[in-house]
């Protein structure tokens, strides 16, 4: 492919497509993951079988309230599964869905390519490394370079030997503060998109400086800002300055976490050592009303982001279908236009994507 060819395109698991072809798009979701390296066992005796526990309607209240603690929570893996909650999605109305399983947390190209297949629905995929935790050991020898080649592979000719090609690089994990394999992986994520063109969406830590810090790696390595996404802004209670400050160096800033409003214990916070964040759905919307007013419609993007067997319906989760059917609906009924949500749902998320031109 010649320099620019793509132009205007998306790479798809399925090959490249229009970008106009997109329609209705979740920019930000999990079909398959395994996230079982942040899994830690609980400290109370009682708690202990529960963590290795089955996700069932019994079990599901401790583990809505104890995120990491249960094993099979944190595994995405079945395919069968996949598809018929992704075709929730695309019975609702859906054309598009964006997965941000990358290197290291069980992406499986192959299996994409199927549940696209079976379930008519665009599918792009991610590449890149999440966060410092999940990294391989051997990452922290390479050099930006070598880890750029390997995102750039992934994009123009396919992840190992299967020809399926990546269209987005992330999500790239950031921890607060940064680790040192992080920092590696955000410079080459910039590098990597400056060969191919295609967006970045970045996992942010959980501070404003942090994030503010990322954003200034990415644009001293070269990064496009414009086709640069930062999720989890409302979870991660960033301040109205920082994103002020987001979208005027140009990047998309995501709403997502959409159906995970639940109440983490208080003894789960604490074993955690750290502040966790489940914003109610109202709470959600109104936060994004409020960028919308502010005058951020157009640098603005929503999500469900789920990646945890609660977050499906088979689980007694919202799953991907929830924004059409619930979160849209509330919007409008506080005072969200038609067209403000055309905006959120098929035009920003094809501005962010639409950016591919592979240089080889």
């Amino acid at each position: 492919m010649s320099a620019h060819a793509g132009v205007g395109k998306v790479q798809t698991v399925l090959g490249l497509i229009d970008a106009d072809s997109l329609g209705i798009t979740l920019p930000h979701e999990h079909l398959l993951i395994d996230s079982s390296f942040k899994f830690s066992e609980p400290s109370d005796a009682a708690d202990k079988a529960l963590a290795y526990a089955p996700v069932t309607l019994e079990t599901l209240s401790w583990v809505k309230t104890h995120l990491t603690h249960n094993l099979e929570n944190l595994r995405l893996l079945d395919e069968e599964l996949a598809i018929k909650e992704a075709l929730r999605f695309k019975k609702a109305g859906g054309d598009t869905i964006v997965d941000l399983t990358n290197i290291g947390i069980a992406r499986n190209p192959l299996a994409l390519t199927r549940i696209s297949q079976a379930t008519g629905l665009h599918i792009v995929m991610g590449s890149s490394y999440y966060i410092g935790a999940s990294h391989p050991s051997e990452l922290a020898s390479k050099g930006v370079d070598e880890i750029a080649e390997s995102i750039v592979n992934d994009v123009v000719n396919g992840v190992g030997d299967t020809g399926v090609r990546a269209g987005i690089i992330g999500e790239v994990g950031c921890s607060t503060p940064l680790k040192s394999t992080e920092r590696l992986v955000l410079a080459a994520s910039a590098v990597a998109q400056k060969h191919t063109g295609v967006a970045i969406n970045i996992h942010p830590g959980g501070d404003d400086s942090g994030i503010l810090e990322v954003v200034n790696i990415l644009d001293r390595s070269g990064a496009d800002l414009r086709h640069t996404i930062i999720s989890h802004v409302v979870k991660r209670g960033f301040s109205r300055d920082t994103l002020k400050q987001l979208a005027h160096a140009g990047c998309f800033v995501e709403i997502d976490n959409f159906g995970h409003d639940t109440m983490n214990s208080l003894s789960y916070i604490q074993a955690e050592k750290r502040r966790v964040l489940n914003p109610s759905d109202i709470e959600t919307i109104d936060a994004a009303i409020v960028l919308i007013e502010a005058g951020y419609l157009d640098k603005l993007l929503i999500s469900g982001d789920c990646s945890f067997k609660q977050n499906l319906v088979a689980f007694g989760g919202h799953g991907y279908a929830h924004l059409l059917v619930n979160v849209v609906p509330w919007m409008k009924a506080k005072g969200v236009t038609d067209e403000q949500v055309a905006a959120l749902l098929i035009q920003n998320p094809r501005r962010a994507l639409s950016g591919f031109a592979a240089q080889i």
